[in-house]
């Protein structure tokens, strides 16, 4: 006789919990998606605008079809396509200096396309040199790394990180990047940029961010040559393993909140809803984070230990956001993401959102979602999603400061693309308040858990929890990545422990 398929609910439809409901339900469990939100998704989510197709927060994915999300699509069978593009980003460093940056470190293309950019920056250092400038800067504060390296160890820690080397990375993940990078050189131009980079891939300063988490995102990026986006945004990540769960037999469920994991005797026993109805289950997997799904479980179930640890885990910093749709495409780049990358103290440029501040020059990571993907916006009209780092607590002053930061992003972007303005169409701004009424949290964060030392690597949360039958999914638990594919790939991990 069959055994009956245990029940299994997954609290949240982002990539993470989507993704794990497809594989479970394909392998014969009988799951439940509970989502609070009437829309799939959580913060990896799209909309539709006058037409366009915009993103709830800003995206792109390092590693598209290569990376966990393209795993996971197979998996599950699911219908995800990709756009890539070379050059993939265009980037205007200190305000003077434009550079191409290309799906490979090695494309000969971007060599041939930076050749003006880089003898510029070389004839300003050697002006530089002569005129003193050089022992200008060394009079400034610099970050002083407890050693430097050698040329050769430099050269093996290259090697290393090219070759992906598992203990490496793990030797790396207790220093963070800031220690690494000050190893090799004070020179402020490349430290400005790994520096915009980090808060790029990880949304962490990298003075905080692990060194072994950053390089290997970095490390992958480059050498999958995939970075892209979705077909039909963001939404069509956690969208296309919906639909396979829903082909497979799988019940989502919109709308519905949990308020309350149930749990007797060390054991999960179910959900309970908003609504107070009881949904019985023999697992249930939590994509709502693991602060939020600690207080759903209740402290009380939960060694002490464990709970003071997981109340002591950071969270990463906010993207915060405008979005423009204009009337005609007026900004033709060669790439079809923008990046601004200030002139300024790379060991403090992103100081001011702990300092209540607003940046002078802020970095600016600008997608153009419709050069990405020409069914983005209506024909002949563009579409712009321009995001600067912010604060994540919820409160009335860290909500002005979002304002003020937002107000001067958008003067440097207009700056940047003085033909902007005449054109706008729409513009509407998200920011942490509008993260935090996606989640039911009250932070704004971009990811989740910050990928910092202590938090990655080993230390990173494990999936299962104290209470049995009680799992974690997504970016909080269980795997490496940028953003949401680490929730793929915990996706991944999760249902092969289960299976």
């Amino acid at each position: 006789m069959a055994r009956e398929a245990k029940k299994v609910v997954v609290i949240g439809s982002g990539p993470g919990g989507a993704g794990v409901a497809a594989l479970l339900q394909a392998r014969g469990y009988r799951v439940t998606l509970l989502e609070r939100n009437d829309f799939y998704g959580g913060k990896c989510w799209s909309f539709t605008k006058d037409g366009s197709v915009v993103d709830s927060g800003v995206h792109m994915f390092s590693m598209g079809a290569s990376g966990q999300h393209g795993d996971l699509n197979r998996l599950v069978g699911g219908d995800l396509e990709w756009f890539t593009a070379n050059p993939s980003e265009h980037l205007l460093l200190g305000g003077k200096y434009r550079v191409n940056l290309y799906q490979s470190l090695t494309d000969p293309r971007g060599g041939i396309s930076n050749m003006r950019t880089n003898m510029r920056m070389a004839a300003d250092r050697i002006s530089s040199l002569a005129g003193g400038g050089m022992g200008k800067e060394l009079e400034r504060e610099v970050y002083r790394a407890s050693r430097r390296n050698t040329p050769l160890e430099t050269l093996r820690a290259v090697a290393k990180i090219a070759r992906l080397n598992p203990s490496y990375f793990a030797e790396l993940d207790e220093i963070t990047l800031q220690e690494f990078m000050h190893r090799i050189t004070d020179d402020w131009l490349p430290l400005q940029g790994i520096a915009a980079l980090s808060m790029l891939l990880t949304v962490v300063p990298y003075s905080e961010v692990s060194a072994g988490e950053f390089l290997w995102c970095f490390a992958n990026a480059f050498r999958k040559h995939t970075l892209g986006v979705p077909r039909g945004g963001s939404r069509e990540i956690p969208g296309a393993f919906l639909r396979a769960f829903a082909r497979d037999g799988g019940e989502l469920r919109l709308g519905c909140e949990v308020a309350r994991i149930a749990v007797r005797e060390g054991k999960v026993r179910g959900v309970e809803t908003a609504e107070g109805e009881e949904i019985a289950a023999d697992l249930v997997v939590s994509n709502a984070g693991i602060k939020r799904t600690l207080e759903m479980a209740g402290e009380e179930h939960f060694p002490a230990e464990y709970a003071s640890y997981v109340n002591g885990l950071k969270y990463s910093c906010a993207f915060i956001t405008t979005k423009y749709g204009l009337d005609r495409r007026v900004v033709d780049l060669p790439a079809p993401s923008f990046f601004n990358i200030p002139a300024v103290d790379p060991d403090h440029m992103f100081d001011y959102i702990g300092d209540g501040g607003v940046p002078e020059d802020p970095f600016l990571f600008t997608p153009f979602p419709s050069e990405w993907d020409t069914y983005a916006a209506p024909p002949g009209k563009q579409l712009i999603i321009c995001g600067v780092p912010g604060p994540i607590e919820v409160s009335g002053e860290n909500v002005a400061q979002c304002e003020r930061i937002l107000d001067r992003a958008e003067e440097r972007l207009l700056e940047i693309f003085p033909q902007i303005a005449p054109h706008i169409e729409w513009k509407m701004r998200t920011h942490i308040a509008h993260t935090a009424s996606i989640t039911g949290k009250p932070t704004g964060e971009c990811i989740g858990l910050s990928q910092c030392v202590g938090q990655t690597g080993a230390h990173k949360p494990d999936p299962w929890t104290p209470v049995q039958d009680l799992w974690l999914v997504g970016a909080d638990a269980g795997a490496r990545g940028v953003g949401t594919e680490q929730a793929s790939g915990s996706a991944i991990y999760v249902a092969n422990l289960l299976a």
